[in-house]
Formats: structure tokens, sequence, C-alpha cells
């Protein structure tokens, strides 16, 4: 089972020009960093010719408290020399605190340009709603259990993991990483016990049944006050063994 990645550093949080939201790190209070590509809001045109103004907003939930800060986008930058979708190329960057009692933050942009007129980066008003897997989930296990009978043509996949008792559904999305050509495969998971500090949840009895042989790579698809978020292990994705 691989490790968990970036457990114990400072959180931090990216939005790529490709529309991704990345979490990393663990959710603790203090200083976390959060780094957003201008071509989410900036068109390499607008980007070489004027100013841009952009600020973002975070709201700290269920603590209610909010922080703003300005994110300026100088004018003649050679964006497009530097753009990278994954967040490796040129990022706005700047710091903002996370108070203690905070579990989720909401996230929003504004851009102000030389004519006035202001967008927005809010996925169309319901705005970014981000959680950290790492204070979610403990990953207690995840294997492939062999079958014991050669004549039986599957193995099983277990599953095993520890939650908020705010969470209200677990799924794993999983694929075979010797069989490229196969579909992805979403498994919900069970919840086998629930006490006011937290839920268990386990693969079905039996197992998810993969083809013998097969070596899985799977993410974690949960879901908080119906919002689903994503555990994907820092973008590294998780091996069951």
């Amino acid at each position: 089972m691989q490790l968990r990645q970036n457990q114990g550093d400072r959180p931090q949080i990216t939005f790529t020009s490709d529309f991704h939201e990345l979490v990393q790190g663990d959710l603790v209070p203090g200083p976390c960093v959060l780094r957003y590509d201008p071509l989410r809001l900036v068109t390499l045109g607008d980007a070489a010719s004027e100013h841009h103004n952009i600020r973002a907003f975070v709201r700290f939930h269920p603590v209610g408290s909010e922080w703003q800060g300005a994110m300026d986008l100088p004018a003649g930058l050679p964006l497009a020399d530097l753009a990278d979708s994954t967040g490796q190329g040129f990022m706005l960057t700047t710091t903002f605190g996370i108070p203690e009692g905070c579990d989720e933050l909401e996230v929003w942009f504004s851009c102000t340009h030389d004519d006035g007129q202001t967008h927005w980066d809010s996925d169309l008003g319901k705005n970014h709603w981000l959680r950290f897997g790492l204070a979610d989930l403990v990953l207690k296990t995840a294997k492939i259990k062999v079958a014991k009978k050669k004549t039986v043509a599957q193995d099983a996949l277990e599953f095993e993991f520890a939650t908020k008792a705010k969470v209200e559904a677990v799924s794993i999305r999983w694929r075979l990483t010797n069989a490229p050509q196969a579909p992805r495969v979403v498994s919900p998971l069970v919840c086998g016990a629930s006490t006011a500090t937290g839920k268990t949840w386990t693969s079905p009895e039996g197992g998810i049944p993969v083809p013998k042989g097969g070596v899985v790579a799977f993410d974690v698809v949960y879901r908080v006050e119906g919002r689903d978020f994503t555990d994907d292990n820092q973008g590294r994705w998780y091996i069951a063994d």
C-alpha cells in the first residue's frame, strides 16, 4: 500500500489554468500558500498589454470568517513562454492564515481589467469548495486478496477507511495499471460503523472483483454536505497490492 504524500507538510492550494484545484499538505491552523494561474481569468494577449487586478477571496467553514488579498498581474510578462497547465509555470502566489476550527475552504477570485470590467472565477457562482483528504480520511487497508482456488478467475479488492463523522459516502475510483485500455471503475464502499466522532467504510462483503494478476491504482471520492471531494494522494494516486 502506497504511503500518503505530503503528510506533515504545511497546507498549499493550487489553481491551474486547465481548471483543476489541487490541495496538498495537512489541514493545520496557520499559514497556507495559495498559488493561482492568472490564465484562468486572463488571455495571453491581454496579459501582454494590460495590468490586471486579481483578488482572491477565502471563506473558512464552519468558522465563518473571511480573508481576501490582491494578486496583481503586471503588464508585459511573457506568459506565453511561462504557461504550464499543471501549475509548474508562472503562478501568482500569496499566503493566508487558516484559523482554528476550520475544516473547509470556500474560494473564489475576481479580475478587474483596464477597461473597468470585472470577471469572476467562482465555479459559475457556486464558488470552489476545498477539503483536505489527509484530515478527512485515514486509509487503513488497501489490498488485493488472492483467491485460494486456482480455478477462480478473479481476486478481490479489500479496503478500509476511517473518516470524519460528517462524511456521507465514499467510493473508490480504480483502474488496472497493467491493462491501460480497461475503463476506470467506480465502486462504492459500505459504512460498517458510525459514531459521533467517525465512521468506518469497507468493501462490500467478499470484496470488489478484479482480474487475477491485476495491479490497481485508485483515488477516493467522498461526499460531505452534498459536495463531492477527491483524494488522489496529492496527484500520485494510491496503489493496492
